[in-house]
């Protein structure tokens, strides 16, 4: 059986990680991937091109050095290896396998939180005391999304948990409880 380039991602995250670790620098690499991910997601046509064989060699080295111009040589190496091993569409994946294991050394969660309103400062910084405890972390990175069909309440999303507790659903709940009865 073929080894994906999603089932090779952990490989190459955990010895990024583990050397980013080693050198001091998790929280930096941890940035320019994200940087590097931006860009990723940015533009879609991107990660076909550089897998593609109807580039040539330098047009890729090219792409790749635009694509890391601003980051380390850890972080530039890493994208390198991809590309030459033929895994460069698992990019992604391995951005979200550092992460997992940066947040998971650092006890951190990032969360999003839907409201109706946008929150103020201290509502934010409430929220993210809340949060760090209800999780069992030591910070939550949190991004406020405002949507005015929540009507009230607060969505909380983070990993595979939602915590909804928005006027919209418990109106939905309502509504199915009277249908059924």
């Amino acid at each position: 059986m073929a080894v994906t380039d999603r089932d090779a991602a952990p490989r190459y995250g955990k010895a990024l990680f583990e050397v980013a670790q080693e050198q001091g620098h998790l929280p930096a690499v941890r940035d320019e991937l994200a940087q590097v991910n931006a860009v990723i997601n940015a533009t879609p046509e991107l990660m076909p091109a550089l897998a593609s064989k109807n580039l040539t060699k330098a047009a890729k080295d090219q792409l790749v050095a635009l694509l890391t111009q601003d980051a380390s040589e850890l972080v530039a190496h890493l994208v390198n290896i991809l590309l030459a091993n033929g895994r460069i569409l698992g990019l992604s994946a391995v951005i979200d396998d550092f992460d997992a294991r940066f947040n998971a050394a650092t006890q951190h969660v990032e969360a999003t939180v839907t409201t109706a309103v946008p929150l103020t400062e201290a509502q934010v910084q409430a929220m993210n005391q809340a949060l760090a405890k209800q999780f069992n972390v030591k910070t939550v990175g949190v991004t406020a999304v405002v949507d005015p069909a929540v009507i009230g309440g607060v969505k909380v999303q983070s990993n595979d948990l939602i915590i909804d507790g928005t006027v919209k659903t418990r109106l939905a709940q309502l509504r199915q409880q009277l249908l059924t009865n």
